[in-house]
């Protein structure tokens, strides 16, 4: 009988009455035929057939991704690297690269750094390490993240990106060249970089320790052209109150076929240096080769 079921299924939903002494029949297939009788004594006056199962509603086809993906080579990176050691300050570091790491930055679009790491006094899952207040170096939420912005600015200069907000720290830092760092204070400093070519690019980051490496993944540049990004301290003084500083300016430097073409002024900053120090000075190019 249970042929006769999953034929009835097949139909329509319906109400099959039974009358006193009469015989129901349910032919089970063309040759074979098997006959039951049922009289109202041995079956309910209505027979409510089980509801039909609804055959499962087919699922869309998950469409293609929209996600632009830029494709092409580095053209632009950096390594940063710190001579802490503080655990809690490592893990801010990787937060922060797994933040930016895969952004696609469209043609014509503007990155913000803060955008997309948010506010990390507001986030409990970055923890507190040495950040620079005024001048000093101190406990604070997300210590550290700086590191990973600074490497992005570096890699951005190489890849020839528009640098449309960076600013310096009060102190020298020691995980790049004096003048070419970037700070951040969420809702007053940002980092900010324009993508003016005709083709999407990517941000790529990762961090390891106290090491960040950050680099820009797009469309090659033209033919026998490279960038970097390099810097010199200019002057120094020491204030009234004896505290040295010093002034450095950072410039983007374009070569073709090796040959210096021009070099853009990007930055005069000025650093106070506290004494003693545990900052390793260091000015030049980021290309130890140019």
């Amino acid at each position: 009988m249970a042929a006769a079921h999953r034929r009835e299924a097949d139909r329509p939903r319906a109400k099959l009455r039974t009358a006193p002494d009469y015989a129901v029949v349910a032919v089970c297939g063309v040759l074979v035929a098997a006959c039951m009788v049922l009289t109202t004594s041995a079956m309910p006056a209505e027979v409510q057939m089980p509801p039909e199962e609804a055959a499962p509603a087919s699922q869309p086809e998950p469409q293609a991704q929209q996600a632009d993906v830029a494709e092409g080579e580095v053209i632009g990176s950096y390594q940063a690297i710190s001579q802490s050691t503080n655990a809690d300050r490592a893990e801010n570091l990787r937060l922060a690269a797994g933040a930016i790491d895969g952004v696609v930055i469209q043609p014509g679009e503007t990155f913000s750094f803060n955008d997309h790491v948010g506010d990390v006094e507001q986030d409990s899952r970055y923890r507190a390490a040495p950040v620079i207040v005024g001048g000093e170096t101190v406990e604070g939420a997300g210590g550290g993240i700086c590191q990973v912005s600074t490497a992005l600015y570096i890699a951005a200069l190489k890849a020839d990106l528009e640098i449309v907000e960076r600013h310096p720290h009060s102190i020298a830092s020691d995980y790049a060249p004096v003048g070419l760092d970037a700070t951040l204070v969420y809702g007053t400093m940002d980092l900010r970089i324009k993508n003016a070519s005709e083709d999407p690019m990517r941000i790529k980051a990762m961090a390891v320790g106290q090491t960040v490496e950050v680099s820009i993944i797009g469309q090659p540049l033209e033919t026998g052209t490279t960038i970097d990004a390099t810097s010199k301290v200019v002057d120094q003084y020491v204030d009234d109150d004896g505290d040295l500083h010093y002034v450095a300016e950072s410039y983007r430097v374009y070569y073709l076929d090796g040959v210096v073409q021009y070099r853009d002024l990007m930055h005069t900053d000025t650093y106070f240096i506290p004494q003693p120090s545990t900052v390793v000075l260091s000015e030049g190019s980021v290309d130890p080769s140019k």
